[in-house]
């Protein structure tokens, strides 16, 4: 892109260094005689297809051109690629969980992490999840989507889920009713389209503050109804369970919660200000290895 810019503002220079001399020409700066700038001009015109700027500005036009063709088939070329490269990476994993599910002893474990992405936390979890080669469940709000795209985007060409955690995050909001509920998760969906092309499409959700209460029953419904599955937690590292949490606590919280369980799904949120979440994220991930849990994702309910 940087290169297709610096020819096009070569052409712009061209095209105005080429109306300033003209206007200089007529307005007698460069020639002292008005009818000989005329006459000069004019024999430009008269030149046509010769003239030396049209061939110049043709050429520019054609490498311009040339260049975005090059850009756009290289961009189609990484895109095809990144999908390859995510439909074997879910080949593989589909083997791998199908063959860990005939143990009935397999203990699994499901990083989910909500209200993401933030430009500090999201891509440092990111990069800690590609040490040790586990995929996650990010549960994006659609705003926040909306001011980080590329975050977005590399969250899933890594090879993670996305889910729909509402567009808003507004409880006051989402929850009055049905009508606000769906129309706030539907905007959420069209904005991950919006990033991610219209082929995309998430049919996992999370209530923010989770599903639970007799209050959120017609939203439960509603959700389902619409086609989603919506999932909650049954462990957590307590992020979201007060303000500056020191990390011996975080660590404490997520051992004390998935202990004994099979299938521990872990609630856990990636917005800027949960530094703890990333400083632990190591130590918790060793300790549930160290536990036998393998790590997978959420999937849809079909």
């Amino acid at each position: 892109m940087k290169r297709l810019a610096i020819i096009l503002l070569s052409v712009i220079l061209v095209v105005c260094t080429f109306i300033l001399t003209n206007l200089l020409h007529h307005r007698g700066f460069i020639f002292s005689n008005t009818a000989e700038a005329i006459s000069v001009s004019a024999g430009l015109d008269n030149m046509g297809d010769n003239n030396p700027f049209n061939i110049l500005l043709t050429e520019r036009l054609n490498q311009i051109e040339e260049e975005r063709i090059k850009i756009l088939l290289a961009e189609k070329r990484a895109v095809l690629e990144a999908q390859r490269l995510r439909e074997e990476r879910e080949r593989l994993e589909r083997e791998r969980i199908e063959e860990l599910e005939k143990d009935p002893n397999t203990r699994f474990a499901y990083l989910t992490f909500d209200d993401g992405p933030s430009p500090n936390n999201t891509p440092a979890i990111l990069d800690i999840l590609k040490e040790y080669d586990i995929r996650a469940t990010f549960f994006l709000i659609g705003s926040m989507a909306e001011k980080y795209p590329e975050i977005v985007k590399r969250i899933y060409d890594e090879g993670h889920v996305i889910g729909n955690h509402t567009y808003s995050h507004d409880y006051g909001y989402i929850y009055k009713n049905n009508t606000n509920f769906l129309k706030d998760v539907e905007k959420a969906d069209r904005v991950f389209k919006q990033i991610l092309g219209e082929d995309f499409e998430t049919r996992l959700f999370r209530f923010p503050g989770g599903s639970f209460g007799k209050h959120k029953a017609p939203m439960r419904k509603a959700i389902v109804d619409a086609g989603y599955t919506f999932y909650d937690w049954n462990a957590l590292n307590g992020d979201a369970e007060g303000i500056k949490l020191s990390n011996s606590y975080l660590i404490r919280r997520l051992k004390e919660t998935t202990r004994n369980k099979k299938n521990a799904i872990i609630l856990m949120h990636d917005p800027s200000s949960k530094v703890g979440t990333v400083e632990t994220l190591r130590e918790n991930i060793e300790y549930l290895i160290a536990q036998g849990f393998h790590f997978r994702v959420l999937e849809e309910k079909h």
